[in-house]
């Protein structure tokens, strides 16, 4: 990211690039040759130059808008580039670089607010700051380290003057006496994004020895979903399926701790439906953090518990510390007084460990809603265990064991001892490649670059062998012998994604100077001499060119790899929703493959009704009467005449059949009566009767003559109305 501190609004439609430097034109001058440096000019060698880094000239200046009284030791911006921290021995305040800021003279007047004076700074205490660092999770939250071993974090969104938490620190040492010197805490570094890592605070202290605390999370801090996912299933599956009591007590406290701190846990929420978490204020009621420690190194044998700490060539004090998360691995870092720098590894995996019965004390608003805590943190008493590289997994896992430390190498800056205390060394490391690590120093600026990283070499499948770690020189401000160094008091350095660079550097005159940087090509440098290829020289000279171009290539190796890294959550998220989609597809395609036979048979049976219907249509076609036409007016009252008549005969001879019906009655009713009476009756009308007959039948004869002559005509009007249709 680039940091713009005009005080202009910016134009959206402006297609330039923000710069720190001003709008004037900018002259490119080797940094060596700052203007604003004033550093001593290069003693000359006959090496060749490992790089040529150059500095934008004229510089933009920031200044405070309150007079700052003390000196400047150290500077650092937070990670969204709104505010920067001045730390000295006497005093420490943020500079707000957006908001109520005023151009003059060139410069940025700048918002500035004091951090901490009613504890650090009010003349009535010794109380002094040992480190100052921003958490890198929060953009308001400041952890300091002081001299009365206490570690308190600021959240400057709310209080500027009151710590939000506390956590005084006791260590002790198993079979070691307690003194004031070997005890004082002296630096402090965040844990990276891996694991419990992230939740976890490193104490060094002035003999070497390294501690830690963990969980520490800043209130309304915000993670990652997937990585606190990650170490809340790890708590379920290898901490509470542990045969080990001491295991399932502690996992069970953690995960009670994780379900409280991030609510959406304990919820099931599902992992597609947040990218997020936020922190809640929360503490566990009756116990308090332990702090681990103090961090030994693999056991491989018989060795001095001194040197289990601190390692046998490294002269002096504990100075500095760093924590550098490198890919798999997570490497500390302890700077010497002698000039030597101790480089270790965990080789093991960070777990959170309370101790219980040492309740904390809250501070809480009307509401009970946490606003503060403090915590009184011990190291656990004992001796501790042995730790060897041959130890089950089940013998560390969840047990309350601070890590062990697998050493990889120590480093000799070679730094000219002109004090009795010795030099002090920060460290910070590159952005863009984790295996770079910078230490800054009376002498100036040196790189080094670490070669071999054990867990990620065994992750990637390579079998590479331990390489010491190489060390280049970056800015020198002490080259000629006996001479003076320039006074950096503070020194921070930027970089973005696209390889753009900044440093920013503290004077004597308590100004604050961002220069934008660039990086020469080493391989493009006209200043490459000719020699011999078979000479020593130019064997010397091809190796170094040879080394310079392998780390520029690992370098811009990290660079993708750090904007695929950074991409990589929203493409897993882009990746995991198609194939939600994809799945969803799928299933609705198997459940057509099964309904597929009964579609046949609907479809089947459907075309064979519709046939049926096809015939039946043809046949209703071809009937006659479909292609009849209207009768015309004469023919409709000829029909109605024959209608007419055909309905008046047919009503004559049902009243016909009627009335004989009746007789046939009345004549069945009188032949019950007596035989003899009927018999003489019936031969006294058999005459009648066979009359009546005989006309009743002549009756019928005429009837179903006059019915076949009108059957007749009637065939005749059809016959004639359908040769007239023919006709037509």
């Amino acid at each position: 990211m680039r940091f713009n501190f005009e005080l202009t609004e910016p134009n959206p439609d402006s297609s330039s690039r923000n710069s720190l430097t001003p709008k004037e034109d900018i002259l490119w001058v080797p940094l060596q040759n700052h203007p604003s440096l004033h550093l001593p000019p290069p003693h000359p060698t006959g090496d060749p130059e490992p790089s040529k880094v150059l500095a934008a000239s004229p510089s933009k200046v920031l200044q405070t808008d309150v007079e700052i009284s003390f000196e400047v030791n150290k500077i650092s911006i937070n990670r969204n580039g709104s505010a920067l921290f001045l730390s000295g021995a006497y005093g420490l305040c943020v500079m707000y670089l957006y908001g109520r800021s005023s151009s003059k003279d060139d410069s940025i007047i700048c918002r500035t607010v004091s951090i901490g004076s009613q504890i650090y700074f009010n003349g009535r205490n010794l109380i002094h700051v040992r480190k100052v660092s921003w958490h890198p999770y929060s953009d308001t939250h400041l952890g300091i380290l002081s001299s009365d071993s206490v570690f308190r974090l600021f959240d400057l969104s709310s209080d500027v003057l009151q710590p939000e938490q506390e956590y005084y620190l006791q260590p002790v040492e198993p079979g070691r006496s307690r003194n004031a010197a070997s005890i004082c805490p002296v630096d402090f570094s965040f844990g990276g994004d891996h694991l419990w890592d992230k939740f976890s605070v490193f104490m060094l202290f002035s003999d070497g020895s390294v501690y830690i605390l963990c969980p520490i999370v800043p209130f309304k801090s915000v993670y990652k979903w997937e990585s606190v996912l990650e170490i809340y299933s790890d708590a379920e599956m290898f901490g509470l399926k542990s045969a080990n009591p001491v295991a399932v007590n502690n996992s069970n406290l953690a995960i009670f701790w994780l379900e409280a701190t991030f609510p959406e846990l304990a919820h099931e929420s599902k992992e597609g439906e947040l990218s997020t978490l936020r922190a809640h204020p929360y503490a566990i009621f009756d116990a308090s953090l332990c702090l681990q420690g103090p961090l030994r190194k693999v056991c491989h044998g018989v060795e001095d518990e001194d040197l289990a700490v601190r390692g046998a060539e490294c002269e002096g004090h504990a100075v500095s510390f760093l924590y550098d998360l490198a890919s798999k691995d997570s490497i500390l870092v302890t700077a010497w007084s002698g000039g030597q720098l101790q480089i270790d590894a965990l080789s093991d995996e960070i777990q959170p460990v309370w101790t219980v019965g040492s309740p904390p004390r809250l501070r809480v608003n009307s509401h009970d809603h946490i606003l503060g805590l403090a915590m009184l943190c011990e190291s656990i008493s004992g001796e501790l265990p042995v730790v060897k590289l041959d130890n089950p997994h089940d013998h560390t896992v969840w047990l309350g064991h601070p890590p062990p430390l697998l050493r990889l190498a120590i480093v000799d800056l070679a730094l000219p001892r002109k004090t009795e205390s010795g030099s002090y060394i920060s460290m910070f490391a590159d952005p863009l490649m984790p295996e770079r690590i910078y230490s800054v120093h009376d002498g100036g600026i040196d790189s080094i670059v670490l070669h071999f990283l054990p867990f990620t070499s065994q992750s990637s499948g390579k079998d590479e062998t331990v390489r010491s770690p190489s060390v280049h020189p970056v800015l020198s401000t002490c080259q000629v012998e006996n001479s003076t160094p320039s006074p950096l008091c503070g020194f921070i350095a930027l970089s973005d994604s696209f390889g753009y660079s900044w440093i920013a550097v503290t004077t004597s005159n308590k100004e604050c100077v961002v220069l934008e940087m660039k990086t020469l090509n080493l391989l493009g440098s006209p200043n490459l001499r000719s020699v011999a290829a078979d000479s020593i020289e130019g064997r010397s000279t091809l190796h170094q060119y040879l080394n310079l171009f392998h780390e520029n290539y690992v370098e811009y190796a990290h660079k993708v790899y750090f904007e695929l890294e950074h991409h990589g959550p929203q493409l897993k998220k882009i990746i995991d929703d198609q194939h939600a989609r994809l799945a969803e597809a799928q299933e609705k395609l198997s459940k057509v493959v099964k309904k597929q036979s009964g579609l046949e048979n609907r479809v089947n049976h459907a075309m064979h009704r519709h046939n049926l219907l096809e015939q039946r249509l043809h046949c209703l076609r071809n009937l006659p009467g479909v292609h009849k036409k209207p009768l015309s007016k004469a023919e409709r009252e000829f029909k109605s005449e024959l209608d007419q008549f055909t309905r008046v005969e047919l009503d004559a001879l049902r009243a016909s059949i009627d009335t004989l019906r009746a007789r046939l009655g009345r004549f069945r009713e009188s032949s019950k009566g007596d035989a003899p009476n009927q018999h003489r009756k019936i031969a006294g009308r058999n005459n009648v009767l066979d009359a009546q007959i005989s006309q009743l039948k002549s009756s019928l004869t005429k009837l179903s003559l006059v019915n076949s002559d009108n059957t007749k005509k009637v065939k005749l009007v059809e016959s004639a109305l359908k040769n007239q249709e023919i006709s037509r």
